[in-house]
């Protein structure tokens, strides 16, 4: 029987199946489609300053189409990431066409406890939800809508991680990077061209406390130092804080009547926040934030004034050189996306409510604590099929004159958005 049947011996059969193999290659894409509504405020001091000349009416739309397109090839050590961003704006200022790339760069891990960059790279430093102090090279996040994409920036780094076995410290890494600005291409907010910027993150897992230590400087940057930590205090609770230094910053303060005062300054700015799930699949995330390069109230109060003051007089005389004067002095103040002192941010979101699958409706608000005008935004998100998601939400500014909510350009901002993704 042995000589008739034979006999089985071990690599006679190969049981590898080649399609369970990883590719070395990822591609994927986001196709997005946008509308947005604007019911306009136009007594407000931004809807003015934009605005004055060519009055658009008391509402519009408008309209965005993008794609994000991402690749990603790996080979031994080697890996190499592309992700471009593309985008048609059919607004009620203009028309444009968005070309960028986000990210484009590779990676070589000769190690484990080794990893060298170089290229574009999306780099989020900081623990909080809505802000990031410490986040010294993060591009700007929008609080509205803090899960967008985001472009990164030029550097060449390096990541150096260590774990223990024992002790109270698990593990430690050290990140490194050089991010060169260069004219015309790359890092411009940065400083200037030819400069040479560096950071540095060191990160430490101590009693299951996860801590950064962050350190950031230029030839024309302020020297820059953050500290920020997160801890789970339970598995439904999780606490996260931020605190971020920076010396010898420029500071411009513009009075009533228009004279803008300009100083130097050292700011401290800080974050606490928590997440909270209870058992009803609601989540919980709360934040305090204290912005030490903006506002005060009654600063604020005389920003505004100012620009209420160059209208009248634009109106009265109609020389628009006031208004241009007043667009000038305020776009530093307005380019930050939130030019208060100190804000309480909330988002409540209730995962699949009376069992509808993949549902989750969710509110937040934005509250300035010093002149206590807000931005309340209800919203929901639906994925009825794989990869398929479905998004709208309200922006409700509420505030009197003079106050940063109040005096926002729009006074309710609905807008609805599809994505697809593969």
């Amino acid at each position: 029987m042995a000589a008739c049947c034979g006999t089985v011996t071990a690599g006679e059969y190969d049981f590898t199946i080649p399609e369970a193999r990883p590719k070395p290659y990822e591609l994927g894409a986001r196709l997005e489609a946008r509308t947005i509504y604007h019911r306009f405020d136009e007594t407000s001091a931004r809807y003015r300053l934009i605005r004055f000349q060519d009055d658009p009416g008391s509402d519009a739309h408008d309209w965005h189409l993008s794609a994000e397109l991402s690749g990603r090839f790996r080979t031994g050590m080697l890996q190499a990431v592309l992700l471009t961003h593309h985008e048609f704006a059919d607004t009620y200022t203009e028309n444009e066409w968005i070309n960028k790339i986000y990210e484009g760069y590779v990676s070589l891990t000769p190690t484990p406890h080794l990893t060298l960059d170089a290229g574009k790279k999306l780099v989020l430093w900081g623990k909080g939800y809505a802000w990031n102090p410490v986040g010294f090279i993060n591009p700007p996040k929008d609080p509205d809508d803090p899960t967008l994409s985001l472009e990164g920036n030029t550097f060449a780094g390096v990541d150096l991680i260590k774990s223990f076995t024992t002790g109270g410290l698990a593990n430690i890494g050290l990140t490194a990077m050089l991010l060169p600005v260069i004219e015309d291409w790359t890092n411009e907010d940065f400083g200037d061209d030819g400069d040479l910027n560096a950071a540095v993150k060191l990160y430490l897992l101590w009693h299951d406390t996860d801590l950064d230590f962050i350190c950031y400087d230029g030839p024309s940057q302020p020297l820059s130092l953050g500290f920020d930590f997160a801890r789970n205090l339970a598995e439904n609770v999780e606490v996260h804080g931020e605190l971020a230094y920076r010396r010898d910053v420029a500071h411009v303060v513009i009075d009533a009547d228009g004279p803008s005062t300009a100083s130097r300054e050292d700011q401290v700015s800080c974050l606490i926040g928590m997440r909270y799930l209870n058992a009803r699949d609601t989540t919980f995330i709360a934040e305090y934030y204290h912005n030490g390069g903006g506002y005060d109230r009654d600063e604020m109060e005389a920003f505004f004034a100012y620009q209420e003051a160059a209208f009248d007089h634009w109106q009265t005389t109609g020389d628009r050189s006031s208004m241009q004067r007043a667009g000038r002095l305020a776009g530093p103040v307005y380019q930050q996306r939130n030019m208060g002192k100190d804000y309480f941010y909330l988002k409540i979101s209730q995962k699949e409510p009376f069992d509808i699958l993949y549902f989750t409706p969710w509110i937040t608000s934005m509250i300035n604590l010093q002149d206590f005008s807000f931005n309340l935004q209800p919203g929901l998100t639906w994925t009825p099929v794989t990869n398929l998601e479905l998004n709208c939400r309200v922006g409700i500014p509420v505030g009197p004159s003079r106050t940063e909510f109040g005096e926002k350009p729009d006074k309710l901002r609905p807008e609805a958005w599809v994505r697809y993704y593969f």
